[in-house]
């Protein structure tokens, strides 16, 4: 079995180990990312957190905006409850 053949790859200089019978990469390994700057990282997580805040906060308005839409929901039922007091609910079936 001949060895297998050591080839750099051209776009991510990653050392790929390819089988030269059957001609698959057989082992793979990666280069490794320079280390970054600690000012990079920070400012990095700074972005992140900005985008965060602003997600958390339309979560809450979403949230806020849900309770007054289902409370005017549950007062017009009420509403149309009381105007006929004998009546039954629409069953979900009867439209068919």
């Amino acid at each position: 079995m001949p060895e297998a053949l050591d080839v750099t790859c051209p776009c991510c200089e990653a050392l790929l180990k390819v089988d030269p019978e059957t001609g698959t990469v057989v082992w793979a390994d990666k280069k490794k990312a320079p280390p970054k700057s600690f000012d990079d990282l920070v400012s990095r997580v700074e972005a992140q957190r900005s985008v965060l805040d602003e997600k958390f906060a339309r979560s809450v308005q979403h949230t806020k905006r849900a309770g007054e839409i289902l409370d005017k929901k549950f007062e017009e039922a009420r509403r149309r409850a009381e105007k006929d007091p004998g009546g039954k609910p629409p069953h979900p079936f009867d439209n068919e």
